[in-house]
Formats: C-alpha cells, structure tokens, sequence
C-alpha cells in the first residue's frame, strides 16, 4: 500500500512497527521486520520519484529530491554543504552506488574503548552484508563501464605503485551514463527506491510519502504511535499507530531533532556530531577525458585511508556544477569551460577528528560543524596526493579552486598544496557520510541508545541509523548502515515487546 501524502487526505492507522525513514537504514529494517508477517509502515519525508522522471538536469532534481534543494548547510567558520537525499529511498538514490565493509580498525575501538563489541559484532555483521551483497548486486565496477576519467586512476595506481582499486558498487548491468547524482535513469543503480522499498511493499509494508514525522507519541516509557503532516493542500494529519515498536532511521540529521521533540532528554542528543568532509580537484589531460561517460564513481585509493585518515575517489559532477566551480572569470572562465571535455575530478574524502552539533532551532535544523588543525594538515596532504595521482596518470596541470593557490599548477608544484590557508573558508567542501548524534552507549550517562538499540529509559524506541554510530567510519558508510540496520531489525523482530 502507498499513500501520497501530496494529495492525502488525513490518515489513522495501526501497524505493528512504524519506521520513520525510507533510507538505507529504513529500507532493510523494513524489509527484514515484512519477511516476519508483522504489518509495517514506512515513513517518508520527501516524494517517490518514479525513476522514468529522473531529471538531467542539476536543478530540478536538487529541487525535487534533495534536502533544501540542495542548500543545507553546516555553519562554522566556513559554511559546507550538507547532502542529502529526500525522497523515497533517501540518499541511495543520489549516492554513487559504493559499497565498503566496515573496517576492522575502525570497529576494533569500538568494540573496546565504546564496549559495543556484543552490541555490534563484527561476525554477525559481515554474515548480513554477505546476504546484501548478494541481493544487491555488489561487486567491482568492470572496466568496460569504467570511462576514462575511472581508467586514469588505474593508470596513476599503476605508475606511483599505491593502494587503488575499482570501487565495489551496488549495481546492475550499469549503462555507465554517469549520472547517479540526478538519479539513475535506468534503474541499474541497486537504491532501495527499486530494491528493498518495493520487496518490503509485495509484503504488505505501507508506504506514506510527503509524510513529515513530527513527533513520536508515549503511553509512559512505551512509544505509541508517529505523528505528523502530510504535504497535501491544508496540510493534513496522520497518526501511525504502534502496537509493537517505533524505529527511528531518519539520518544524523533528523533523527536528534524529532527525539527532541518527542521528549527524549539526554546530553548527548544532538552532540558528537561526525562526518566525511571533500574537496576536488580538477585535472586536465592531454587527450579528451569525457568525464560524462562511464561510472559515476568508479575507482578509489585507499593508499592513506588509515595512517592519513583520506581516501581519494574519482566522481563526475553535472556541467552546471563543473562550470560553477572553473577558475577564472570572463574571458578566463570561458576558456576554462573549452577545456572541461579534458577535465578529470578526483576528490578526497578524510575521516575527520572534528565533531560538532545538529540542534532544533525556530527557523529549522541547525548543523554546526568545523575543521580542526590536525583536519585541516591531513586535507592539505589529501590534496598534495590527489595531484601527484594526477600528474602521475598524464595530467598537463592541476586546478586547485583553493582560495591563496595559483589557478593552475603544473608538475612539480604539487607542493604548493601544502601551503594553502590554515582556513576552512578556502577550501570547497562538502559534508556527505553523517554520524554520531544519537550514538549507542552501555551506560545511559555515555549515550542516547543503549545496547539493544532502544533509546535509554524506554521500551520500544529503536535507532537504527548511523547516528547511533560512535564514530565516523572512514569509508563510505551505506554498507555499514544497511548492515547494523538488519542486526537491529533482526534483534527487534525477536524481542519480546
């Protein structure tokens, strides 16, 4: 069943569990908790995007399924994008489709500094992200739908001898039309728009769009039903009752600000805030790269993922956001536009120490977040690496877009990015990869969500998303969520509630 909250009129209904997100988190505990015959609702904030509607177009996709349109931001001493996905499916069906386990130097503290060892083993985790990898899809992107601008960071591997690979994503029979930021066209990106949504569906799930959940409601410390309004004329209400369990799967973001409004007192809530910054570079070849042909994010080094806290990724951006970003102005920025057909993007990704605040205000979601010191040497050095990959793989010069840099360095200057401001606001950032602001603790005092995933002091509130997360996780994380997701829902599902 679906109901499109757009048109909706007002809704009452009773389901055994009420999950509140339709992301990657959402997604697998709905279709973990429909495989058990227990009716199950979904709750959706955005639209569901038919894939046939998928637009080329930056804009009208930002407009339609990205979290204020694309203009969240986080605000620190400089103000970095925060994206997300919101429509049915969440961020999977903007991601880039990659896949990364858990690694074993990052669950390690939290087994032992965090005690989440029995919580979170590592064992029955890697059974589920077995199953999912199968069911997904998942495997190497194949050199046939690489692109060049993928096949030249084989190239750099090759020539500097370092820790790359072809990224593991979860897709089927991709047509390499690099356009996984606006929505795959052909529905071979494996998003849980096209896989675990619709699985969950054929079950029985309920699924309510345009649906905001706003507040979580309590029979003592027992949660009842979710609360909200629809988008429709009016703004009509709904109530999804509860008769087992509520689980919460609403991001980072959101998941802090609707336990704030439901009462959910801790000071934790809201507080550990983490996240991936990245910043590009742009590289420019010889020959015709055509960044817009080939898999959207396909190749990796990981060469200083743990020691450097960074990992570099290729990615092909939309024109409008390519052209947004070229050095120059004038006859300068026009010339630079001649010359994107060249142009390779390789960005890195750092595992940061900074940790800031997602916090309910009046005029919506305040999001707080700054670079360190330390973050910002190891960003400079990510930069420094991505250009040496980049030289090393045949580029005649490298655009930093970093405010104090030469528009253009050419071999040899590589160093010139460890010179770049100490200052966030030089950089061009974004956050993708949210944490932390919900996370799981052995002891009330430490955390908001204790062992068994129920917030503290109550019965049948689950998180179930990465804001339970301790920490960052160093790679990309739609793995890991899915992953901890399906524990969750299996471990709920036998609960005696």
């Amino acid at each position: 069943m679906r109901v499109d909250g757009s048109k909706a009129s007002a809704f009452d209904e009773a389901f055994d569990y009420v999950i509140v997100g339709s992301g990657a988190a959402g997604a697998t505990a709905a279709r973990v908790l429909a495989d058990t015959g227990r009716s199950v609702a979904v709750l959706e904030e955005g639209p569901a995007v038919d894939p046939k509607e998928f637009s080329t177009e930056v804009f009208p996709s930002f407009q339609r399924m990205f979290r204020g349109q694309g203009g969240q931001v986080a605000r620190g001493r400089a103000f970095i994008p925060v994206v997300q996905g919101r429509c049915l499916g969440g961020s999977t069906v903007i991601n880039s489709a990659i896949v990364w386990r858990l690694p074993d130097d990052v669950w390690e503290p939290w087994k032992t500094e965090y005690g989440l060892g029995d919580a979170l083993p590592l064992s029955e985790l890697h059974k589920h992200w077995d199953l999912i990898e199968k069911e997904l899809s998942i495997a190497e992107t194949p050199p046939q739908v690489w692109g060049e601008f993928n096949r030249l960071m084989d190239v750099a591997k090759t020539n500097l001898r370092v820790s790359a690979a072809p990224i593991r994503r979860n897709v089927r029979d991709c047509r390499a039309s690099a356009r996984c930021l606006t929505g795959c066209p052909t529905s071979a990106k494996q998003s849980m728009l096209v896989t675990y949504l619709p699985y969950a569906e054929k079950k029985g799930a309920a699924l309510l769009t345009c649906a905001k959940a706003e507040e979580i409601r309590w029979d003592g410390d027992r949660a009842t039903a979710v609360s909200g309004t629809f988008e429709a004329p009016g703004r009509p209400r709904f109530t999804a009752r509860a008769r087992k369990a509520v689980l919460v799967a609403a991001s980072a973001i959101q998941t802090p600000g609707l336990l704030a409004r439901s009462g959910v007192d801790s000071p934790h809530l809201g507080e550990h805030f983490q996240a991936h910054p990245g910043c590009a570079l742009m590289g420019i070849f010889p020959n015709k790269v055509g960044m817009w042909r080939g898999a959207t994010q396909g190749y990796d080094a990981d060469h200083h993922r743990r020691l450097g806290r960074f990992k570099i990724e290729t990615i092909a951006l939309p024109p409008e956001i390519v052209f947004a970003r070229l050095p120059g102005a004038g006859k300068r920025w026009m010339r630079a536009m001649l010359e994107t057909p060249y142009a390779a993007i390789w960005a890195v990704q750092m595992r940061a120490w900074a940790q800031g605040s997602v916090r309910e205000r009046f005029f919506g979601t305040d999001i707080k977040f700054d670079l360190t010191p330390r973050d910002l040497v190891q960003m400079r050095r990510g930069l420094r690496f991505t250009a040496e990959l980049f030289f090393a793989a045949g580029a005649k010069e490298v655009w930093p877009g970093i405010h104090g840099l030469p528009e253009r360095i050419k071999p040899g200057e590589e160093w010139l990015l460890e010179t770049a401001p100490a200052d966030s606001r030089a950089y061009s950032m974004i956050l993708s990869h949210l944490f932390g602001t919900a996370r799981m603790s052995v002891r009330a005092a430490d955390g908001v969500v204790g062992t068994d995933f129920a917030v503290h002091a109550t019965r049948n509130l689950f998180v179930v998303d990465s804001s339970l997360f301790p920490t960052n996780t160093s790679v990309n994380p739609q793995h890991t969520i899915m992953g901890v997701a399906m524990h969750a829902a299996n471990r709920i599902s036998e609960a005696k509630l």
